[in-house]
């Protein structure tokens, strides 16, 4: 598939859209303005963890997590594209997106960069 063509239907999530390009996306979590406006597991892939977990994840720390990463890289490297954090059980990859930020989960034995810069391309962030 081509990661262009992912124009969304009306009324889809931006969540459906992700699971229908990259099959390999555990979870996507979209938070703006401080709130969380979708947070999906993929029929594909079971949950690691509680959902309670997840929500705390998107409210507090992945956000704090991109403003230190941003205001480093806002410095003299041009900003930043996204943030790739190796847990025991999954790679979080951050991603700014609007007013927020996006959340997508991926499995140990799959390549989150390339995931990521799948993404990038799709939702055309800057690379």
């Amino acid at each position: 598939m081509n990661p262009t063509n992912i124009m969304p239907a009306p009324e889809e999530k931006l969540s459906e859209r992700l699971f229908r390009l990259e099959s390999r996306i555990r979870y996507v979590a979209l938070n703006q303005k401080g709130h969380i406006q979708e947070m999906c597991q993929s029929p594909l892939h079971p949950s690691l963890n509680p959902a309670e977990s997840d929500r705390i994840e998107e409210l507090i720390v992945n956000p704090t997590v991109l403003e230190i990463a941003a205001r480093r890289g806002n410095i003299d490297m041009d900003g930043i594209r996204y943030v790739v954090i190796r847990y025991g059980t999954q790679y979080q990859l951050l991603l700014p997106y609007r007013e927020g930020h996006l959340s997508i989960g991926v499995n140990l034995e799959d390549d989150p960069i390339e995931i990521a810069r799948k993404i990038v391309a799709a939702l055309d962030l800057k690379a």
